[in-house]
Formats: structure tokens, C-alpha cells, sequence
């Protein structure tokens, strides 16, 4: 069974999540879901268990988790599949930053990794997060290019999350190369 990392950060587009999850584990893919603390305020983690089956990890240093988050979800694993990623999570592993779990899980991988950006048009069209996606490109990182069209916030654009079936699709493709 081929394992995926999936990395949920805080955008509105989270609940899409729950889908995806379910799309993996229905065309037995073994999932492990990685929320980032902002994310817990959008879904929630007992909904990603039981559609999973496997426990949702959130800290890096889990008093119930007798290893370190990161290394332990590393191991064996097909992809990192980072859906939505907002410009913040984008920034952190472009800069090599590693304060939470999702952003040291990402510097630990070494399977692929697939990012399906979802934020703000404006944010989205910033030369800083157009450098980082750019940069994380150069290093081998697949990105899932956003749709457009109206957002959360009511603005129009290039920012909305790719549709749940294309992502499942890509991510598939990744991982049965």
C-alpha cells in the first residue's frame, strides 16, 4: 500500500480535504494527514481519522508519540502532498524554515512532494510567493497550479484550489511514476 503525507494548512479551502482523503483511501492509498495549527481552527482531526483510519499528527513533539512527528511520518512514504498550501506554508519551506511539524516534515522527506497552492489572488500574484513557488520549483517541487475564479473573500482571480479530482489525479500520477 503506498503511503501519502497529506499537509493541510490553514486556508479556507481545508474542508475540500476531507474529499481528497477519502478518494485516496477508497483507491487504497494508506494516508497520513498533517494539520498545521492554524488548520485546526477550519477541520478536524477526528473527521481526517476516521476517514483515514490512521491518527492526524499536529505537534512535533506529541506527548502520545513515543518518536519525533517527522522522522517517524517520513519513513516509506510516496508523496507529500500539500493541499491547500497557503503563501505563509509556501514562504517556510522555501526559506528553509522548520517551526512546525508540516515544515520539518517537508525539509525530512525525500519522496515527492506536490504543492496545491489556495490563498487570495492578490497574495497569489505576489512577486514574494511567485519567487518562493519558483524557487521550491528549481528544487524538483510539483505545484498544482490554482483555479480561477471567486474566493472566500468575494475577490476574483487566479488563487482558488484546484479542483479535488484534479489534485487526486496528480498526485496519482506522481506517485505511480
Amino acid at each position: 500500500m503506498k503511503k501519502i503525507i497529506m499537509g493541510v494548512s490553514s486556508s479556507i479551502a481545508a474542508y475540500k480535504m476531507y474529499e481528497l482523503a477519502r478518494l485516496f483511501k477508497k483507491d487504497s492509498y494508506d494516508v497520513f494527514v498533517v494539520l498545521t495549527e492554524n488548520a485546526l481552527n477550519l477541520v478536524s482531526p477526528l473527521t481526517f481519522e476516521t476517514l483515514t483510519g490512521n491518527p492526524v499528527y499536529t505537534k512535533s513533539f506529541a506527548k502520545e508519540q513515543r518518536e519525533m512527528g517527522h522522522i517517524s511520518l517520513k519513513e516509506n512514504a510516496s508523496l507529500l502532498l500539500v493541499s491547500p498550501a497557503t503563501a505563509n506554508i509556501i514562504g517556510k519551506f522555501a526559506s528553509g524554515i522548520a517551526d512546525d511539524l508540516l515544515s520539518t516534515t517537508f525539509l525530512s522527506v525525500s519522496c515527492p512532494t506536490l504543492i496545491a497552492p489556495a490563498m487570495n489572488p492578490a497574495m497569489y500574484a505576489h512577486p514574494a510567493v511567485q519567487e518562493n513557488i519558483e524557487k521550491l520549483k528549481k528544487w524538483g517541487v510539483g505545484f498544482i497550479e490554482p483555479a480561477v475564479g471567486i474566493v472566500a473573500c468575494g475577490d476574483e482571480g487566479r488563487g482558488r484550489l484546484a479542483e479535488i479530482e484534479d489534485i487526486f489525479k496528480a498526485a496519482k500520477d506522481v506517485i505511480e511514476k
